[in-house]
């Protein structure tokens, strides 16, 4: 209960943070789906090649390596919130943790936008399984990471140019307490991708081929 205080206490304290950082993350996607419609016709032949092949694995498969699966995803959304800390303890960090927000919504946006359009509403449906579940945790941990670490540079450069008389260790400590939130969000989210996605593609893979 106090931890759900907590975080409504701060996405209302840090309200315009959020917004900037969705509206961020959502052109990322949007500009994500309109590559769609401009990738070169050989280029799109290619991926829906590979995509058909991976829906063919996984109704073939008698076994994922979830092991693996985990592993990449911990290291992919580790170096995020990695860079997000590193980056928040800098003036320089702003601009960065904006830069990498706006690519993961271009990578979103084009895998969603990419599989809808060549497996029309089965595509829909595979998509939904495959993407949906993790990034219901991730999403929400890239936002809180990249807010957390955008106001916690902005602290820094404020005491900096404007000599402000910040108290920078409690500002350190909450910095710290939502990047590992952030991070706890980040391997549940992994987990879930690894153990859980391949039995829902597999269903869903088992009524579209």
């Amino acid at each position: 209960m106090a931890l759900n205080y907590l975080i409504f206490r701060y996405i209302k304290e840090n309200l315009y943070s959020f917004t900037f950082a969705v509206l961020i993350f959502i052109c990322g996607i949007i500009f994500g789906s309109i590559m769609v419609n401009r990738l070169p016709s050989q280029h799109s032949e290619g991926l829906k090649q590979e995509i058909n092949f991976y829906f063919e694995v996984l109704d073939e498969a008698t076994g994922i390596n979830k092991i693996s699966i985990l592993k990449e995803s911990l290291v992919s959304n580790g170096k995020f919130i990695l860079v997000a800390f590193l980056s928040g303890l800098t003036v320089i960090g702003i601009p960065v943790i904006i830069l990498i927000l706006f690519i993961r919504g271009i990578i979103l946006g084009f895998t969603v936008g990419f599989i809808f359009n060549h497996s029309t509403l089965k595509g829909l449906l595979f998509a939904l399984s495959a993407i949906v579940p993790h990034n219901l945790l991730i999403i929400p941990a890239l936002l809180v990471s990249s807010v957390a670490s955008i106001s916690f540079s902005w602290v820094i450069l404020l005491k900096i140019v404007k000599n402000k008389n910040f108290n920078i260790k409690s500002f350190f400590l909450n910095y710290c307490i939502l990047i590992l939130l952030s991070g706890i969000f980040m391997v549940i989210a992994g987990v879930i991708e690894a153990y859980i996605i391949p039995i829902l593609l597999k269903l869903v893979v088992s009524m579209m081929i």
